[in-house]
């Protein structure tokens, strides 16, 4: 019975390749396919089947996708290396240099005994080997696909580690490439093995509108046909199952149940991008157009090009994705369609990749896996310059950040900027969608001031690497100039330091004397807003040494107007009531920022400690609760050990401030809370609501 199976299995895979391969490639692949059944012969998966299965089982997904013979004859092998006694050197003898290179860039290492270096090292080095071929992730994301499909077998809490990983690295990564039908595939999976209950009840929200839904569906569909008839616009109308992105707003508290019954989107696939623009055009005079935004000429991040139009309607809002049949096929399939896939797409993936490559060139494989993550779940922007290239970026970065990214000399020589053709300070925060032109200049070099805005390490190593390099003396007179700079804000400089002020100093830095300071000024090592803070504000409290990195010996206080809690990103702001803490992208920060740069500081918080501190967090629960209710949400937040310090329900919503210890809490809280309401809108809001007495 096993063998009949395997037959089976191979047999599929040859009716699929025999489609478009030649009669030499296809041989090759089966030729790799038995060599594999040969090195994996006695092997069984979990489920007890024969292991050849799962190799097969990959590469049929590839073959769907109309790959090469060498990366089916890799996918086949893709377990070899790492679970036989088969080597690298005798697949190449085999198959050649280009199949056993694929093979063994998809192949864990296991030097160390340590697991968590053993799985950073892995990935650093399966993403090595996608920027020399892209294929190596390819073949990955499709062992990943069938590896999610197959979990039935396994202990739960190995379920759901494996969808946790595949939800933290291959689900952006496949975004990245563009393979954005393979990141939904995957995105859907990994909520229903992370939490069944909880997917479970979504989809049954989900099917209870679904007959409201379509009705509606109908209407619009209707419309649209009759438009492109009347307009004689050659093209197709197709729903867009959007049941991972239903599915994904619901669980990311963007959506609520009425919004989603409102709510539709279609893709409309037509012949040129002529006719996109003249079917916008057609839209914007007959239809109110609440939104549209132009990604053919602006690509997304991962090549996505479309025209998006949100349109409203008596009682439903839609949402259009109109494209080219090229478009939404390399917005489906990405990287797969190799030089096939229009320049604005692969210029797209690339700008990802180039980001990628600089943190991979890294010699320290955990700091590079945590710096991976973080890259791959911050939130990004995508700015272009004058010419349309895209740069992409996380949030916050300034136009220093950009000119880094573009290249070295933009960013060592920068002296101005203009954002859509406007001057702007260098400092300014960026926002997607802006072309920005560096203005340069060959004697400028970097100002360590700009140290306490960039936000991308590409750019404070550059910066900090060139500031090195400057003699010993250069650094002494910048640093001092960077001092006497955050010391205006006082309204005095270094020179009106006294003798008791500089001892201060120096013994709180355990150094021996003011040119060691201004050195450490230079090259970034000390910003020189913690020194004038130090200087002015001395009565510290401890609790805030202990929470955030960097700030012993300086007064730290917490900004009202954005509440920020431990774990969310920060950045701080000096003032002369000592050092602020903002949340990154508070409005009050960035306006300070606009006009004062020199006084912005990044802030992290100590990831070492366990603290005891309590925050208080705001939340607005879009549903009127009575007092029945009310008592319940107290029940579940002192069963999680959350503290209740105000519930008053106010023009058909409901205001609780509770008492947290970190952002991670807030966010548990209020997925407990839509579990137990019916998936009502929970928002965190940056101040309290102040109501005033009835």
């Amino acid at each position: 019975m096993p063998g009949e199976v395997v037959s089976q299995a191979k047999q599929q895979l040859k009716m699929i390749i025999d489609v478009y391969l030649n009669e030499i490639d296809v041989e090759r692949v089966l030729a790799a396919c038995d060599f594999a059944d040969l090195a994996h012969d006695g092997i069984t998966r979990k489920s007890g089947e024969p292991y050849i299965l799962h190799p097969i089982s990959v590469t049929c997904i590839l073959a769907h996708m109309r790959l090469d013979a060498e990366t089916l004859m890799a996918a086949l092998l893709h377990d070899v290396i790492e679970d036989t006694d088969f080597t690298k050197e005798q697949i190449t003898e085999q198959f050649g240099k280009t199949v056993a290179e694929l093979v063994d860039g998809v192949t864990k290492l296991t030097h160390s005994s340590d697991k968590e270096f053993n799985k950073a090292a892995s990935f650093r080095k399966i993403f090595q080997a996608t920027l020399q071929d892209p294929r190596v992730i390819i073949i990955k994301l499709a062992d990943r696909y069938h590896n999610m499909t197959t979990l039935e077998s396994l202990r739960p809490e190995k379920r759901a580690r494996i969808a946790q990983e595949t939800f933290d690295v291959f689900v952006p990564m496949a975004r990245i490439v563009g393979m954005n039908e393979m990141a939904d595939n995957l995105e859907h999976l990994c909520y229903q093995n992370l939490d069944l209950d909880l997917f479970n009840k979504v989809q049954t929200a989900l099917q209870q509108t679904r007959a409201q839904r379509c009705e509606y569906q109908q209407v619009w569909e209707k419309k649209l046909h009759q438009l492109l008839q009347d307009h004689h616009i050659q093209g197709r109308i197709k729903k867009k199952n959007n049941n991972i992105e239903l599915l994904r707003h619901f669980l990311k508290n963007k959506i609520n149940l009425e919004e989603l019954t409102r709510s539709h989107n279609f893709n409309i696939i037509l012949t040129s991008i002529a006719d996109c623009d003249r079917l916008v055009d057609i839209l914007q005079e007959g239809f109110q157009v609440l939104r549209f935004k132009d990604n053919i000429r602006r690509p997304l991040p991962g090549g996505n090009q479309s025209l998006k139009v949100k349109l409203k309607g008596d009682e439903t809002t839609l949402s259009l994705t109109i494209q080219t049949e090229l478009m939404r096929k390399a917005a489906r399939l990405g990287v797969v369609l190799g030089d096939n896939a229009p320049q604005a797409c692969r210029s797209a993936i690339q700008a990802s990749m180039k980001n990628l490559n600089t943190l991979m060139d890294n010699e320290c494989a955990k700091t590079t896996f945590n710096e991976l993550l973080d890259y791959l779940h911050q939130e990004k922007i995508w700015v272009y310059t004058p010419h349309g290239q895209l740069h992409e970026l996380p949030q916050g970065a300034t136009a220093v950040d950009f000119a880094y990214s573009a290249s070295l000399f933009l960013g060592n020589h920068a002296i101005g900027v203009k954002i859509d053709n406007e001057h702007k300070p260098l400092s300014t925060p960026l926002v997607s969608g802006q072309v920005i032109e560096v203005i340069t200049d060959k004697m400028a070099t970097p100002n360590p001031d700009w140290l306490s805005f960039v936000n991308t390490q590409k750019a404070r190593r550059a910066i900090q690497n060139l500031l090195r390099e400057q003699s010993v003396e250069q650094q002494r007179v910048i640093g001092r100039q960077a001092l006497d700079r955050a010391f205006s804000l006082f309204n005095i400089s270094t020179e009106d330091l006294n003798t008791e002020d500089w001892q201060n100093i120096l013994q709180w830095r355990h150094i021996e004397d003011q040119n060691s300071l201004y050195e450490q000024v230079a090259v970034g090592d000390l910003l020189p807003q913690l020194v004038a803070n130090h200087v002015f504000n001395t009565n510290t409290p401890e609790e805030e040494h202990r929470l955030i990195h960097g700030t012993e010996g300086i007064d730290v206080k917490y900004a009202g107007c954005c509440h920020p809690v431990l774990d969310d990103p920060i950045q701080g702001h000096l003032s002369r009531r000592g050092l602020i803490v903002h949340r990154t992208r508070c409005h009050n920060l960035l306006h300070e920022q606009n006009l004062h740069p020199e006084s912005i500081m990044p802030l992290t918080w100590n990831d070492d400690e366990n603290s005891d501190a309590n925050f208080t967090a705001y939340l607005c629960v879009h549903m009127h609760l009575d007092d029945e209710q009310i008592s319940e949400l107290i029940y579940e937040c002192r069963k999680a050990k959350i503290g209740v310090e105000m519930v008053q329900p106010h023009d058909g919503k409901t205001y609780v401030n509770i008492v947290v210890h970190n952002r991670q809490e807030i966010a548990q809280t209020i997925r407990d809370l839509r579990m137990k309401f019916g998936f009502p809108r929970i928002l965190r809001l940056k101040t309290p609501v102040i109501m005033e007495k009835e």
